[in-house]
């Protein structure tokens, strides 16, 4: 093989690999139709987008029958979701080897539940966006979340494995694994998308990019009111 056929066969392959991550990243699948905005007169349900520094949460008011917090406070005014690496988040391991890995290779993972009593705007820190779902949207979200959690044969998740890491929370076993290219942020997305949201999990990387979609949406509503 000649030295000009071993380049040409290199640069095919890496326009091979170019042309595969450009799709992932314009590929954006659409949300079930007819949930985002919500119908006039429609029952509502508010959840607040928690940007956290690199990590997304999601969190809403609990109503009666919801008792989703952690163990210790379950009814609790408020919950808070947020999905992530085993080692990183749960475990706290933030050196260099434990995010190559995370980024690399697809590993266990944890939901972080908390539950608390202040409105999400003054319980965080970290800048909180509203999105009002309609009530079949936040159910389609809440079932995206519930079947996040490892469960046992009846169906219900498992135990904790530890404490949180703020207001009364906990950690528990979660599924799938964890892989840069599907990770907190792009779980959040994919969360808001199950509840009609028109937000692309592929592009929502960084909590950042989720943010920033999220606002996207926000101004084209106030323009359309």
């Amino acid at each position: 093989m000649t030295r000009k056929q071993k380049t040409a066969i290199f640069l095919g392959i890496l326009l091979g690999i170019l042309i595969a991550i450009a799709s992932y990243f314009l590929y954006c699948p659409s949300p079930p139709a007819g949930l985002f905005p919500p119908a006039p007169n429609v029952k509502t349900r508010t959840i607040y987008f928690v940007q956290h520094e690199w990590h997304s949460g999601l969190a809403w008011a609990q109503q009666t029958g919801e008792t989703f917090g952690a163990e210790e406070w379950k009814d609790a005014p408020y919950v808070e979701v947020g999905w992530g690496d085993r080692q990183f988040y749960f475990a706290g391991d933030q050196s260099i080897p434990s995010m190559l890995r995370a980024a690399f290779i697809p590993s266990d993972s944890v939901m972080h539940v908390t539950s608390f009593a202040e409105a999400p705007e003054k319980f965080f820190k970290f800048p909180v966006l509203p999105i009002e779902l309609s009530e079949a949207g936040f159910q389609n979200l809440f079932a995206h979340v519930k079947q996040t959690f490892a469960v046992n044969e009846k169906g219900d998740r498992l135990a904790a494995i530890g404490k949180g890491q703020y207001g009364v929370s906990n950690f528990y076993a979660a599924v799938p694994r964890y892989f840069s290219a599907f990770n907190c942020n792009t779980w959040a997305a994919e969360a808001l998308r199950n509840g009609g949201v028109s937000v692309c999990p592929n592009r929502a990387v960084l909590a950042k990019n989720l943010g920033e979609q999220i606002k996207s949406l926000q101004n084209i509503s106030r323009g359309n009111s």
